[in-house]
């Protein structure tokens, strides 16, 4: 019995003396960037149920994207991995008669943030199946959002111009947001090309843009206001690349009746009255319905990228379910923090849910209370693989796919990413290299006066923890180190797919500036669309432009197709056309070729 003891008693003592040496490494890593550092951290070993490393880990935080690990923990529990939004079309006409429909369409949103105009195309297209081509009424928007304020409190106003800001509401179609690039034009003093992704006509777009000679001293500025006028000014050199912003939405609800009056004129289906915000009358005949994804699914589209406006509405979603019915910011936080508090045990009463993004400065959190919620889905099977593998994994996908990329880190993080300006954070799982799995949440804030010197290292002072602590080999687990194998399998030896995408975007940009390089001189302008080129050529001979392309051909495969009233003749493919843009002659279009 003594000798038992004894042993107990060493392994103890052991274990003890390895948690002080992981602590002073990791107090050591911290100190040397700056003693002072206002960070926040727990470290637990799931196996042994260990706390490994403890710092401030009661102190509130703003956590940036960290928001996003509660509000999808929410929803996987109160709608489960399988959910997913329904999106309706119904009526309440009296009469179908010879094609035309006496009464009004009711289009249901559901606050499914993945809802595209593709999803939006097929249910209006069913209208066909029913033999409708003229509505004798309204087409009604019934969105749940419509009482939700389209920005939640705390998101500064600098944010709300681009992409990661979009509005919430009143409604929601392609995220409420689209990509506006700039081309430059063929010749110096031109008007550059401004194309926007947009098949509503809603977004009006004032170019200001001129081309110049040299990209030197030039740049363009991007503005919309809240009629969806965009203002695009500044200038940009002729060879220069096309420039590319992702930009919000300010009108959605503008953007949502532009699509559904030109998505029925596309099916020739006339429209008497308007499309209006509303609500769908009771015992209105469904005639079609979309469904997103499942929420397991959305989870991943929105952890992954850190996608804000998806994080939101599943936050949103979450409390409309708990309640019963739409909820606004304030009453969406109680609702899904009561929730949350009352599943999982974590005392939140001092957290502030303020949105589910992150993107409030409101929003505050513990690093304790975040490895609780971490511990507490590990823990849980139904729920623990869903949510693991939605986190972004290092060195592989999502906001780590550029962090913990040597071969000993890939995929040995699965971890939620957060960064604002003087923010940041990252909490999730890593697995350490004797087989242990550890839950984490680090959190940095900058404390006003802080040396940028010293804030621009939060990062890279994070990413040196997390590798300290994937190195280390806490307990004495047997079990676990049998399967520690660190044996690299195949599919890890080959380029990640975000390493191919940046490669096939970086042969694009290259081809070009090839193709610019090409046509220099020639009355060519030269459009670049991500995974195309088209080339609006006003010159009467084709066999200059034609020419040069085939000689890149035999440097840089690609496919080659023209549009054009006359055939060119030659290996490509030709496109009859009875009209070009503007004085155009002809445009080419350069594709990608299959091998």
């Amino acid at each position: 019995m003594k000798r038992i003891l004894s042993c107990a008693l060493l392994s103890l003592i052991i274990t003890d003396l390895c948690h002080a040496t992981i602590k002073g490494g990791a107090d050591r890593l911290i100190n040397q960037v700056d003693p002072a550092t206002n960070i926040g951290i727990e470290v637990i070993d799931l196996n042994t149920g260990t706390t490994l490393y403890r710092r401030n880990q009661n102190q509130p935080f703003v956590p940036a994207s960290n928001m996003k690990l509660f509000s999808d923990a929410a929803a996987l529990m109160v709608l489960g991995p399988d959910y997913r939004f329904i999106n309706t079309l119904s009526t309440n006409a009296s009469q179908l008669q010879n094609g035309v429909l006496k009464g009004s369409l009711y289009l249901k949103l559901s606050g499914d943030p993945s809802f595209s105009r593709e999803r939006l195309a097929n249910l209006l297209a069913v209208l066909k199946n029913w033999h409708i081509n003229h509505i004798q009424g309204n087409v009604i928007i019934d969105s749940s959002h419509a009482i939700v304020n389209p920005y939640a409190p705390g998101w500064m106003t600098s944010d709300l111009a681009y992409s990661y800001g979009a509005p919430l509401g009143p409604t929601m179609i392609d995220a409420n947001r689209m990509i506006a690039t700039v081309n430059p034009g063929g010749r110096p003093g031109e008007p550059a090309v401004v194309e926007v992704d947009d098949d509503s006509g809603s977004i009006i777009v004032n170019n200001e843009v001129k081309t110049k000679e040299k990209s030197a001293r030039c740049g363009v500025s991007f503005v919309m206001d809240q009629e969806n006028h965009l203002n695009v000014r500044g200038c940009i050199g002729v060879g220069q690349w096309a420039i590319q912003q992702k930009m919000a939405i300010r009108n959605p609800l503008a953007y949502a009746k532009g699509l559904v009056r030109q998505q029925l004129s596309k099916e020739n289906i006339i429209l008497d009255g308007n499309v209006l915000l509303g609500g769908t009358p009771s015992g209105a005949m469904l005639l079609a319905t979309d469904s997103s994804k499942p929420i397991a699914q959305l989870m991943a589209d929105t952890l992954k990228p850190s996608d804000n406006l998806y994080a939101d509405s599943l936050f949103l979603h979450a409390a409309h379910k708990l309640h019963g019915s739409p909820q606004n910011w304030p009453e969406a936080q109680q609702t899904v923090k009561k929730f949350l508090q009352d599943q999982t045990g974590i005392p939140l009463q001092q957290a502030i849910l303020t949105d589910g993004s992150g993107l409030s400065r409101n929003d505050l959190l513990t690093a304790g209370q975040t490895v609780n919620l971490l511990r507490f889905l590990y823990e849980r099977f139904p729920l623990a693989y869903e949510y693991i593998a939605a986190l972004p994994v290092s060195g592989r996908d999502g906001t780590l796919q550029r962090r913990f990329k040597r071969p000993e880190q890939q995929d040995m993080v699965r971890a939620k990413t957060g960064t604002m300006t003087g923010i940041v954070s990252l909490s999730g799982y890593l697995y350490t290299a004797n087989g242990h799995t550890l839950a984490f949440a680090m959190y940095i804030n900058n404390r006003p006066g802080t040396s940028p010197s010293i804030s621009g290292k939060y990062r890279y002072l994070i990413d040196a923890l997390c590798t300290y602590f994937l190195q280390q080999k806490p307990g004495n687990n047997s079990w676990s180190r049998m399967f520690a194998s660190k044996n690299r399998i195949k599919y890890q030896m080959n380029p990640t797919q975000a390493e191919q995408q940046r490669g096939k975007q970086a042969r694009w940009r290259r081809l070009e500036t090839v193709v610019k390089q090409a046509v220099n001189g020639q009355a060519v302008t030269v459009i670049y669309r991500g995974n195309e080129l088209l080339l609006k050529d006003t010159q009467s001979d084709p066999g200059r432009v034609l020419n040069a392309l085939l000689a890149l051909k035999k440097k840089y495969p690609f496919a080659i197709a023209v549009s054009s009233k006359t055939s060119i003749g030659g290996n490509l493919l030709w496109m009859d056309t009875a009209s070009l843009p503007g004085d155009s002659q002809r445009v080419w279009m350069i594709r990608e070729a299959v091998s």
